[in-house]
């Protein structure tokens, strides 16, 4: 049992879509970890994807799951966050990796008894933790790094992915932050610009706890929707949003990377 009582600290929202072979070794990982509640969402599976799932909640201290028609991953990840009961909600894709006990060891280290409000806890690769009042020139800097657009100072390690980052659950619900449906590619960088917009407060952690395994699964391997329109609606929803030196960039970036593909 764990030794945390009351509010969740972290709430682990992880949409499922025919993961049957890769989640028994994730929901090993992930009841490692305490203070936590966990959230399958099925998104409409179609293999074993559900049995494995009601098989191993019950060892889960505060487990739910969602049974979901196929709406994909921006959909499922939606319906997470409005469930949510954590001060933090959290991100894990069912077909990635996540080490439990270093997971674990974050939240005791940096979210128990925290004595300032935090609205965003990003993960680098090296230096020191600290934390960061969000500026004008700073939060350019950092959108240019959920934007996936190089920067001069370095924020080794943290991606426009929605993963391996923290998001104060209250901020999110205040701003409604949520992942654009609309979307098969681009929904993640939405998400965390529109969440650098309105946090005030980040944590920097290094730590590593998340791997990314890219499969034949994975959006970004399974190119079969409109490439082009995808990127208009994207690029429509995210000119509005950034200062107009970052946009032109990305319309740049945008431009070059679908021809590439």
């Amino acid at each position: 049992m764990s030794e945390f009582k009351g509010q969740p600290l972290l709430s682990i929202i992880v949409p499922v879509y025919n993961n049957a072979k890769t989640l028994p070794a994730l929901m090993q990982q992930l009841r490692l970890v305490t203070a936590v509640e966990v959230i399958f969402i099925d998104d409409g599976s179609t293999d074993r994807s559900l049995d494995v799932i009601r098989h191993q909640l019950k060892l889960f201290e505060d487990g739910r799951l969602i049974v979901a028609q196929h709406g994909g991953a921006a959909s499922a990840r939606n319906q997470g966050i409005a469930v949510a009961k954590g001060i933090y909600i959290v991100f894990v894709d069912a077909d990635d990796e996540v080490d439990g006990l270093v997971l674990n060891n974050i939240i005791k280290t940096h979210l128990i008894n925290q004595q300032s409000q935090i609205d965003l806890v990003l993960f680098v690769r090296n230096g020191q933790a600290h934390d960061m009042s969000l500026n004008e020139a700073n939060r350019f800097q950092l959108m240019q790094v959920m934007l996936n657009m190089p920067v001069v100072t370095s924020y080794e390690g943290v991606g426009p992915e929605q993963f391996n980052k923290f998001y104060r659950t209250q901020l999110s619900r205040d701003a409604n932050l949520t992942f654009n449906e609309s979307l098969h590619m681009g929904e993640d960088m939405l998400f965390n610009v529109t969440a650098c917009q309105v946090a005030t407060n980040v944590r920097f952690v290094p730590a590593v706890y998340y791997q990314y395994l890219p499969t034949a699964q994975s959006t970004t391997r399974r190119l079969s929707f409109d490439i082009v329109a995808n990127s208009q609606c994207f690029l429509e929803v995210l000119l509005p949003k950034v200062p107009i030196t970052l946009s032109a960039a990305k319309v740049a970036d945008t431009v070059v990377m679908d021809s590439r593909r």
